[in-house]
């Protein structure tokens, strides 16, 4: 990416400057859902709202990636650390805010062949996949960004979008994938309830497997199609760390006022299960203050990473509305000299598999058996 592109699409958003790879191309390789038996195509056209058990959940970073080795040596990290879900973005390309069609970009779209390898490594290991589908925007002015888009023709728009997300539900259900994604972060759409309804019947449609939306943490109002999810999912930048001490036991205790609004949120809701969908710190000086942001100036520094996820295990150990949740990124390199959002090779590292494979609580019990694919 030039730098004339790189700089437009520097921008202010109420969510984060998203640590979206396609933002960041040009900046190398550093960057940066219960459970049923799938015996048959079409799925129920009625939520049931268990998402089954705890997910464990890590992000991993697929983006271009083809060489069979790079999932199966990363799939093996992750699933040490006792990750028992893993999630894969699949970015795709909407111009700008006015645009009303999407296309691949090769560097951060996967291919066909490269989602289903990732998905068939990820089961063969015993894990469960959730499928997100995620709309990227190419050309940016200050203040826009996905949850701001105003297609020229919402009809055009969402045609598109349904053509596009059916499609990728189609895979998901052949691959027996067991969580999909209708959309994240749309925040200008989710008033339009009739057309995310047929949105979600034309995938249920496809994919027999749980659904689910998930709404930006700085947008969280009543989703007007709530009542046809299974569980709710919900991406969590919190500024924990701002405007307050930066130690563990201050940022837990800020997530636990922040959680208030999210039980209220919830309600609103119908008391659906909660899945925080995305969630995670850049290594970096002033990482808790500005997690959204991706761009944020700072020097290397893993322990503040480390006390961001100390904090938030702190806070979300045993809390029975959390179903689940997925750690952003594991991709690149890693290591202490890193600043970007991979715990890789980091203490966050540790903090995760403590939690993950440790014998604490998690979050809500599920009285449903696990089914493996």
């Amino acid at each position: 990416m030039c730098d004339q592109v790189q700089g437009t699409l520097r921008r202010r958003r109420s969510g984060r400057y998203g640590p979206d790879p396609f933002l960041r191309r040009a900046a190398g390789p550093g960057l940066l859902l219960a459970l049923v038996a799938f015996t048959v195509v079409r799925g129920s056209a009625l939520p049931d709202n268990n998402p089954g058990p705890f997910q464990k959940g890590m992000v991993l970073g697929i983006f271009s990636k083809t060489d069979p080795d790079y999932f199966r040596t990363n799939l093996e990290e992750i699933r040490k650390l006792g990750v028992d879900s893993v999630s894969l973005i699949v970015p795709k390309i909407q111009k700008d805010v006015h645009s009303t069609g999407f296309y691949d970009d090769p560097w951060v779209t996967p291919s066909e062949e490269s989602l289903r390898l990732a998905i068939r490594e990820a089961h063969r290991r015993g894990m469960r996949v959730f499928l997100m589908p995620i709309v990227y925007l190419e050309v940016l002015k200050e203040g826009e960004w996905r949850g701001t888009i105003e297609p020229d023709d919402w009809g055009v728009w969402f045609d598109a979008y349904e053509k596009m997300i059916v499609g990728y539900a189609r895979l998901a259900s052949e691959e027996r994938v067991e969580y999909f994604s209708v959309g994240s972060e749309l925040c200008s759409t989710e008033k339009m309830k009739g057309r995310w309804e047929r949105v979600i019947r034309k995938v249920r449609g496809v994919f027999p497997g749980k659904i689910t939306y998930s709404a930006n943490w700085d947008h969280l109002e009543p989703v007007s199609f709530g009542s046809r999810l299974d569980f709710l999912g919900m991406n969590a930048y919190y500024e924990v760390g701002k405007e307050s001490a930066s130690d563990p036991a201050t940022m837990a205790a800020r997530w636990k006022e922040i959680q208030k609004g999210i039980r209220k949120w919830r309600r609103s809701n119908g008391d659906k299960p909660l899945v925080i969908t995305e969630v995670g710190y850049p290594s970096r000086t002033g990482a808790g203050e500005d997690p959204w942001n991706y761009f944020g100036e700072g020097d290397p520094d893993p322990e503040a990473q480390r006390k961001c996820y100390e904090a938030f295990v702190a806070a979300w150990n045993g809390e029975t509305m959390l179903s689940g949740v997925y750690f952003y990124l594991w991709w690149g390199e890693g290591g202490l000299q890193d600043r970007d959002y991979t715990p890789r090779g980091k203490p966050a590292q540790r903090v995760i598999e403590s939690w993950y494979s440790g014998e604490g609580k998690l979050g809500r019990a599920s009285s449903l058996p696990e089914v493996r694919p």
